[in-house]
């Protein structure tokens, strides 16, 4: 039956009933299917591309659960319901997931996964948000809910959560268990969010999980455009109803512009800071929070970030970050970013991954951006590697690239490729120190690593640039060498005097020999 489902392309056609083969990697689901059944796909290892038919109605319980390999799915506008662990450990390479709006159930641990997921929108028609829905993802930091979400049940969201907000109809947790709190809160393991409402460890697992439920809720009382932004995906938020929102009529003919817009709200954030964040990118929108809100540019939220740090996390289009980019520097040309604080946020959710899983692509983002438009503003590396790593173990992976893009600009000014190749099968070499029963680095051996690297840097950096004087002198031997032979004649005697004009001593330069010379001679000078 196999066989009889596979078509010319190398394309497993899906049909009911029929037999999946183990070494399968490309499938088109049938048209007439509606339901992919529990366990369709589960633990197909090599499935890289799915393509789903519309009319597809349901995705059962772990239907694709550890299909691993696959990099991309797209959910017709068809489905509704998605059950148990149907993706689970199945989206570990992706950067996105975008559910249609027909969807009206999720199962828990439905999405849970290692991918670099960034940005989430639940779907409008949703109104509890199970338990681990979004397990395991320690890069989201935003995620929008609609007003129709009434609860939530255990541990749904990580760490860098920053951005999100909970209806005025939540009404809050389901499946609370006071002598096992662990993992049945929502907003346990959220640090940041935590942090930023000033929670620590003297307050107890519900009542930190209450005094979190209480700020989201009430978070844009008395802020309509804040409210406004969040909720855009869901509105379809048009320009002119963003004009009207910023402009308080006054009488028929006046009107002033509403304050609102440039305050804050629970969390720090300006409407600039929610639109950053958002699933929907609409430049329109940004051209007038920026013209009527310019201060909102250099506002900073209570985790001291500004709104471009969110743009570039969140992959924002190119045009939108050029934008912000040009605003800045019309607005405020002298104003300094804070790029230490941005690499120290963007590096300690790497650091807590064990591969890379893409997020390597937002920092060499955000480095490409500080290298292209704002090369005279300094990053304290130290100060950023320092940070983000803490008293904490770090996996070789994320560490080995973070150290590479703190030394970059350094091993590049050395004009050596032997010294430039050595420095970098040292920072390579962290792989050989990964702790016995996993792939992080203990924090000791971390810490002598770091300072092996840097020795080294500045040893190379010393060597070449006396390397660079003593070739500096050599050249101008050769080059003297070479005028010489230009202004005596051939018996020897000094010729009649003559202009010696700055073509000629330019061409005596390159025409002396030296590169010839001097890349023969300066392996002799290198050191063992």
């Amino acid at each position: 039956m196999a066989d009889d489902n596979n078509n010319d392309d190398g394309v497993f056609i899906y049909t009911e009933g029929a037999v999946v083969p183990s070494d399968v990697v490309r499938v088109r689901v049938h048209p007439s299917i509606t339901v992919i059944p529990e366990r369709a796909f589960c633990e197909q290892r090599k499935l890289e591309e799915v393509e789903l038919c519309d009319g597809l109605l349901e995705i059962g319980e772990h239907a694709f659960y550890e299909c691993r390999a696959l990099k991309h799915i797209n959910i017709p506008s068809t489905v509704t319901t998605i059950g148990e662990w149907a993706f689970s450990y199945a989206l570990d390479q992706c950067t996105s997931i975008q559910l249609p709006d027909s969807i009206e159930s999720i199962g828990e641990y439905a999405l849970s996964c290692h991918g670099n997921i960034l940005t989430f929108r639940v779907p409008p028609l949703i109104t509890t948000i199970p338990r681990a829905m979004l397990g395991c993802i320690k890069s989201l930091f935003s995620v929008e809910i609609s007003d129709n979400v009434i609860s939530m049940s255990g541990s749904v969201f990580s760490s860098s959560l920053r951005n999100i907000a909970l209806g005025d109809n939540f009404d809050g947790m389901i499946g609370y268990c006071s002598q096992f709190p662990f993992g049945t809160l929502p907003f346990h393991h959220c640090a940041d969010l935590l942090e930023a409402l000033g929670l620590n460890q003297e307050h107890n697992y519900q009542r930190k999980s209450e005094i979190v439920i209480n700020a989201l809720k009430h978070r844009f009382d008395n802020l309509p455009i804040h409210k406004m932004i969040y909720y855009q995906s869901y509105n379809n938020v048009t320009v002119d109803q963003l004009n009207n929102a910023t402009d308080i009529r006054i009488s028929r003919r006046r009107s002033k512009l509403n304050p609102s817009g440039s305050q804050q709200d629970s969390l720090g954030m300006t409407p600039l800071h929610i639109m950053t964040c958002s699933t929907v990118q609409d430049i329109s929108l940004y051209r007038v929070l920026i013209d009527k809100y310019p201060e909102t540019l250099v506002t900073e939220d209570r985790w001291g970030a500004l709104p471009l740090l969110y743009a570039v996390w969140g992959n924002a289009p190119s045009e939108i970050i050029q934008f912000l980019v040009d605003s800045y520097k019309s607005i405020y040309p002298d104003y300094e970013l804070n790029w230490t604080s941005m690499f120290k946020t963007l590096g300690t959710v790497l650091l807590l991954y064990s591969e890379l899983n893409g997020l390597e692509g937002i920092i060499q983002n955000l480095l490409d951006l500080q290298h292209e438009s704002f090369s005279e503003q300094n990053i304290d590396w130290e100060k950023v590697l320092t940070l983000s790593m803490g008293k904490r173990r770090a996996h070789s992976a994320p560490l080995r690239f973070f150290v590479k893009c703190s030394i970059k600009k350094r091993v590049d000014a050395i004009g050596l490729q032997h010294f430039r190749d050595a420095i970098m099968t040292k920072v390579d070499s962290i792989t050989s120190r990964v702790h016995p029963i996993g792939t992080y680095v203990p924090e000791d051996e971390r810490l002598e690593f770091q300072t092996e690297v840097q020795t080294m840097l500045s040893q190379y950096e010393t060597e070449y640039q006396n390397l660079k004087e003593a070739t500096s002198v050599l050249e101008l031997v050769l080059w003297k060498k070479s005028i010489s032979e230009v202004t005596l004649s051939d018996d020897g005697r000094e010729s009649r005097k003559r202009k010696f004009y700055e073509t000629d001593r330019n061409q005596c330069r390159t025409s002396c020999g030296a590169d010839i010379v001097i890349q023969h001679v300066l392996p002799y000078l290198l050191p063992n």
